[in-house]
């Protein structure tokens, strides 16, 4: 069982955060000398007390907390304000460069493992970063940037982020979506769709892609990237999962059987696939709607995977002991080595569609979609190709030994009541009558 995060330890308040700021823009040397926030975020603590314990892991915060501190200049400030966070306060900074470099040295400090006893561990960091005056005139105002720079950080997955005002004004639009993402559930605005999968090279269909969409009253569509971005930051992407789960798996048990024993795919975003908890939530999705856990696929991409490659496989295996099946998503875009897909506990590849899509035009494209068939099969996995939307494409993949396609030459994403038609009207080895 996974241990508690303990409360946060004690430490400087943010008023106190403030009064630091406030005291060095009062101290400045002169104007031609800047004052710099950079807020410290801690990845991946829930692995540090998994692994460490809580005791071993208080000790390692504290040694991360020290290590920290003596990087300091003089009249600079450091404080902790909770296991995951620490700010910094930097004054008499010549430029935003000296800034980035302070940063970059927060990281490698950071990057050293952490001891404690016997246990040895180590912990991510990001860094969000607020320039006076460039960004902001007032302590609390300019907190705020480096928490939005920070915020931006650990969406792009960087670990180090200087505000802009273009990204804030990104960021508030997303905020301003949490509270009616919220709701949206309840109000039956997110749906599922689904693209058919079929077979090569006879085109038969086999299974279907579940893909989310949220239709905003009065707005229209929100893009998913948006959306379960969103979901992400602001901690709902887990009833958010578990909606695609159940409605995907009662989808099945509703189409008719006539259709067959098809298939269903739900992506899973890098948060979740170390949570053990994403377990729970398939076996307790299958058991709900009786449905053979055969028929589920799961996608992760190929980065996801690296992020904690220890906890990511132990979930993905015991989600295969389950009997769902786990594809390695958008494949050929990401850093996974080849000693590590020997590896990983998946089943199938899914060659991203950039690559699908300019195959014919491009040669260096068609050399990649080759390979990877080639390289999915040597380790005995099937190869799924998205992006398909020409029959010469189509020819193409099946003369390479692809074994599945999905794209707009078969079909766009279904409303759940077309699929069925849309498969009445399909001729294997040719084209539907309608391809919606």
């Amino acid at each position: 069982m996974t241990s508690a995060i303990p409360s946060p330890v004690p430490g400087s308040s943010y008023s106190d955060c403030l009064e630091a700021i406030r005291s060095r823009l009062a101290a400045r040397e002169s104007k031609l000398y800047d004052v710099a926030v950079l807020v410290v975020y801690v990845h991946q603590l829930e692995r540090l007390y998994a692994t460490a314990g809580p005791v071993n892991a208080s000790r390692m915060l504290d040694e991360l907390r020290n290590r920290l501190s003596q990087i300091l200049r003089p009249g600079d400030y450091f404080t902790r304000l909770s296991d995951r966070k620490f700010v910094f306060v930097l004054s008499n900074l010549r430029n935003q460069g000296h800034a980035i470099l302070a940063a970059n040295k927060i990281l490698r400090t950071g990057a050293e493992p952490l001891t404690a006893g016997s246990q040895r561990s180590s912990v991510r960091l990001s860094v969000g970063i607020g320039m006076f005056p460039a960004h902001a005139r007032s302590p609390e105002a300019l907190m705020q940037c480096s928490e939005t720079a920070l915020l931006e950080a650990w969406k792009a997955s960087q670990p180090v982020n200087v505000y802009t005002p273009r990204k804030a004004a990104e960021l508030a639009e997303g905020w301003d979506l949490e509270t009616q993402l919220a709701s949206a559930l309840e109000n039956g605005d997110l749906v599922l769709n689904y693209q058919p999968r079929l077979a090569l090279p006879d085109l038969r269909v086999v299974g279907v892609e579940a893909l989310m969409r949220w239709n905003r009253p009065e707005v229209g569509n929100v893009p998913p990237d948006t959306f379960i971005d969103v979901a992400e930051m602001t901690g709902q992407i887990d009833p958010l999962t578990q909606f695609a789960f159940h409605r995907a798996l009662r989808q099945l048990n509703e189409w008719p059987a006539s259709l067959g024993p098809l298939g269903v795919a739900v992506k899973v975003t890098p948060s979740l696939i170390c949570n053990s908890g994403l377990v729970d939530m398939i076996q307790g999705a299958a058991a709900r709607w009786s449905v053979d856990l055969s028929r589920l696929t799961i996608q992760v991409t190929e980065n996801a995977l690296m992020i904690d490659r220890e906890r990511s496989h132990r979930v993905l295996t015991q989600i295969r002991e389950l009997g769902a099946r786990i594809s390695i998503d958008d494949f050929g875009t990401g850093y996974s080595s080849l000693s590590y897909l020997r590896e990983i506990p998946a089943d199938e590849l899914k060659i991203d569609k950039s690559f699908v899509m300019n195959m014919l035009v491009n040669k260096a494209d068609r050399k990649i979609v080759e390979q990877v068939v080639a390289l999915g099969h040597s380790f005995g996995l099937a190869v799924v190709a998205e992006g398909v939307e020409s029959e010469a494409v189509s020819r193409e993949l099946i003369f390479m030994g692809c074994d599945y396609a999905l794209g707009f030459h078969f079909a766009r994403p279904l409303a759940p009541d077309g699929f069925p038609d849309w498969v009445a009207n399909w001729q294997p080895g040719g084209t539907p009558a309608s391809r919606g």
